[in-house]
């Protein structure tokens, strides 16, 4: 009985849909980490160049007091309010809201990882690079940074397919949307025809979205290795590890969505000095 359940939900066209989307957003993360990891280092190394003084040399004079909470920051000595300034030189939405909370200020001149989280969502405080981060975080850095050179409407969409994604309640995705999403994520990935593992992952993408997932449930034990690869089959096993994974990622945007509720005094005044 558990096993003919499974089978239905597992076999239902839509949620199939979703499954596959977040298996590819899975694969896209993936690929990106190595990329922005890399990019990450070549930013920090540019910021540098133009400004010494900013050098691992350079130290923090304020303590706690240079502390950023949420999208508040007032650096309380000279090298924080450089590096804060220098920071939103290079950011491509300068007017919009900045999570300062993703970041250790006082390491900003050695550490090239904690300057990149002034460019993500909040909720980064404690990712220590971009293995650790899901397909959003690396997105964002990418559409926020003047340091990458792409069309950032196409990265938006895919930030959208994503949060779509996300926030589908049911796990259900049109077969419609699945169209939609594999030619915005596909437009997306073509900016970096010479990332070769990008490239390599545009592919298996590809491959991914036309096949024709039958999830295979053996009858009895099996020995290992005799499950169906993915392409005509998809293993339980396989489905559940990415059920898993996307389910992490939809827990953690609710705990961030309940706790941007609880708004602190300070931001909500401010929030309404810059309406006036």
């Amino acid at each position: 009985m558990v096993l003919s359940e499974l089978a239905v939900r597992l076999n239902c066209a839509e949620y199939k849909n979703w499954v596959k989307a977040g298996h590819c957003l899975l694969l896209l993360r993936s690929c990106l980490q190595g990329f922005v990891g890399r990019e990450v280092l070549s930013f920090h190394r540019s910021l540098l160049a133009e400004t010494p003084g900013l050098g691992p040399r350079a130290t923090c004079r304020g303590g706690s007091r240079c502390s950023p909470r949420a999208r508040q920051f007032q650096p309380q000595c000279q090298v924080c309010a450089e590096w804060k300034r220098e920071i939103l030189r290079h950011h491509v939405h300068r007017n919009a809201d900045v999570h300062w909370g993703n970041c250790r200020p006082g390491r900003w001149p050695s550490d090239a990882w904690e300057v990149a989280k002034a460019f993500m969502p909040r909720g980064l405080t404690d990712k220590r690079g971009p293995e650790e981060c899901d397909a959003v975080a690396l997105l964002s850095f990418i559409n926020s940074c003047d340091h990458f050179v792409v069309d950032r409407k196409k990265v938006i969409e895919v930030i959208k397919c994503r949060n779509e994604l996300m926030h589908s309640s049911e796990m259900k995705v049109s077969s419609t949307w699945l169209l939609d999403f594999q030619m915005k994520i596909q437009t997306f990935l073509n900016e970096f025809k010479n990332i070769p593992e990008i490239v390599e992952v545009y592919s298996r993408i590809e491959q991914l979205l036309i096949s024709d997932w039958t999830v295979h449930i053996p009858e009895g034990d099996q020995p290992d290795g005799c499950e169906s690869e993915v392409g005509s089959y998809l293993s339980v096993s396989q489905v559940n590890e990415i059920e898993m994974e996307l389910l992490k990622e939809k827990l953690q945007e609710l705990y961030l969505l309940a706790e941007a509720q609880e708004v602190p005094p300070e931001e909500k005044e401010a929030g309404q000095s810059k309406s006036r």
